[in-house]
């Protein structure tokens, strides 16, 4: 088995220059650089919004729940009203202690 031996190793002709790689480089690098921080930026912007959405989801649940307890105190102060009067009159105090009495002996 006769092997020749190449005459020339494996290599190009065509020569780099080291100059012009930076350039190339920072060329297409220029337009990726906004875009390097645009993810991060709408995950913090919805992030943000979530919370934000979620705040006001509670505030409303909270001041729709103090709404309704100061409807059920209003409903229970004027029951109260209603069956034992304003104490305004005579007769409306006089009524008033005869529902009270009633409820006492139930």
């Amino acid at each position: 088995m006769n092997r020749q031996q190449p005459s020339r190793l494996l290599t190009t002709s065509a020569r780099v220059y080291p100059s012009a790689l930076p350039h190339l480089y920072q060329a297409s690098n220029k337009s990726s650089k906004g875009l390097k921080w645009l993810p991060p930026l709408v995950g913090i912007l919805a992030v943000g919004y979530g919370i934000t959405t979620f705040r006001e989801i509670q505030m409303e649940k909270r001041v729709a729940a103090m709404e309704q307890a100061e409807l059920e105190r209003r409903r229970r102060a004027n029951m109260l009203a209603d069956a034992y009067g304003d104490r305004g009159s005579l007769e409306e105090l006089e009524r008033a202690v005869r529902a009270y009495e009633a409820q006492q002996r139930q």
